[in-house]
């Protein structure tokens, strides 16, 4: 373990090394805060999987990130669709809806959207939601989803998925939907709660781009890149754990 998280160091420190030359082409970046996956760390950096990616990708391209921070999920994808941004990164599932809009790169991640329960009161079905409280982010799909099927559920919102967990724990909605990426990341924190239902099938998470853009191609051969040189099951582990790094690498969502 401790060669392992000296190699996860280093890959890192490599990343957040510039090169000899000092990169001016920025790549423009708009995130939203979702941790493991895009965060600032302590010292107000940017940090996460998907910085990650986007690092090792500017540095072999000579260019340097310049990250700027939506408010909320709401924000990101029409800041990128104004042309204020290159790349989107903020564990945006793809949809056939969204990819009408915008291109994506491959998928870096598998997910699908799940309840999150009380461990003392599961759910069977999603339909048992219909006129309960049940925790939601505005513009996302766990809210298209829980809208779907369960028209009669009193929605509320949190500002992210850390937030809907408070609401669920605090007695104020009956469940939470949000990615299971995300939920499994922040469950440790919550004993109480567990992982319910799925409400998707699986799907994947990717970096979303203007239409036509060059970037797409380019985005999905840094995570080939990443995959064959199995510095992404690192970062994997780094970021979400040796459980989950295990089942991407046996092709499990």
């Amino acid at each position: 373990m401790k060669r392992l998280l000296v190699a996860v160091l280093a890959v890192v420190v490599a990343l957040a090394t510039p090169l000899a030359a000092a990169p001016t082409t920025p790549l423009r970046v708009v995130a939203y805060e979702t941790r493991p996956f895009f965060y600032r760390d302590a010292q107000g950096q940017p940090a996460g999987l998907e910085h990650d990616i986007l690092a090792f990708h500017a540095k072999t391209h000579g260019e340097r990130l310049e990250v700027t921070f939506a408010k909320s999920f709401d924000d990101v994808l029409p800041q990128l669709l104004a042309g204020k941004a290159d790349v989107a990164a903020a564990t945006i599932t793809v949809t056939p809806e969204r990819q009408q809009q915008m291109d994506f790169s491959a998928p870096y991640f598998p997910v699908r959207v799940m309840l999150v329960v009380p461990r003392a009161q599961p759910v069977r079905a999603i339909g048992e939601l219909n006129g309960t409280p049940v925790a939601t982010m505005h513009g996302t799909t766990y809210e298209k989803i829980l809208q779907a099927g369960a028209p009669a559920a009193k929605l509320v919102y949190g500002f992210d998925e850390a937030a809907l967990l408070d609401l669920v724990d605090a007695g104020k909605a009956r469940a939470a939907a949000m990615d299971s990426s995300v939920a499994y990341a922040l469950l440790a924190r919550h004993p109480q709660l567990q992982l319910g239902i799925p409400l998707s099938p699986e799907q994947a998470l990717a970096f979303a781009v203007p239409k036509g853009s060059a970037l797409a191609p380019e985005l999905t051969k840094t995570i080939g890149q990443l995959k064959a040189s199995k510095i992404y099951f690192r970062l994997l582990e780094q970021h979400l754990g040796a459980e989950a790094a295990k089942l991407v690498a046996a092709g499990k969502g």
